[in-house]
């Protein structure tokens, strides 16, 4: 039966977010929320983790899963290059609701990357999210807490009535805020490339790249 502990998103308690560091690094798997949507989290360096995140989604197409880091100096461990271009948007846009695709780091496992070569990584800006991420002291995934391809529940209960007991812990904030998902750009290559508009819109990331590829 999986843990349940509740948080505050504004203040959440070091005690509930200890246990589910404890969880991630004992090759758990978490559901927790972000400023966007909940999500599923788990130790990205750990290939069995990440194999039981794709189970838990019943996610059988080929598609890397999305981590968050708690640090721009984080996110270039997880990374083989970042291009002057991509610092730019982590500066203008970290922390927020914005992933940037980056040629992926060798050491990172393919079941995370899914043979793609590149990685999908952000800064959230959520407080008790970047908490979180200290304490477990590793990238986490960072996938919505749904079934693939189905409607992303608005609850931790009635995330758990259709995850079912693949979680180990889930940390509860209460209904989260209607929101858009994180914006995905691609700036592993020479342009940048818009992969996912979300909760920031193509004009913010104009300035600073009057450019991109749709």
């Amino acid at each position: 039966m999986a843990l349940h502990m509740n948080i505050d998103l504004e203040k959440p308690q070091d005690s509930s977010l200890v246990l589910a560091a404890e969880v991630v690094q004992a090759g758990g798997v978490i559901v927790y929320p972000t400023e966007t949507v909940y999500g599923i989290g788990a130790n990205a360096w750990n290939p069995r983790a990440v194999a039981r995140v794709h189970e838990i989604k019943k996610r059988f197409e080929i598609k890397p899963i999305l981590i968050v880091v708690d640090s721009i100096d984080t996110a270039y461990g997880v990374a083989d290059e970042v291009t002057p271009m991509a610092r730019e948007f982590m500066d203008a846009f970290w922390p927020g609701p914005l992933t940037l695709v980056v040629k992926a780091s060798h050491h990172l496992p393919d079941v995370l990357i899914q043979g793609r070569g590149t990685i999908g990584v952000r800064v959230p800006s959520s407080q008790a999210c970047l908490r979180l991420l200290t304490f477990c002291g590793c990238p986490l995934t960072s996938t919505s807490a749904n079934i693939s391809g189905q409607k992303l529940p608005s609850t931790i209960d009635k995330i758990e009535a259709v995850l079912g007991p693949g979680i180990d812990l889930y940390l509860d904030a209460g209904p989260l805020v209607e929101s858009k998902p994180s914006t995905v750009l691609d700036v592993s290559g020479i342009r940048p490339r818009l992969l996912r508009e979300g909760a920031i819109p193509l004009e913010r990331l104009w300035s600073i790249h009057p450019s991109i590829d749709r």
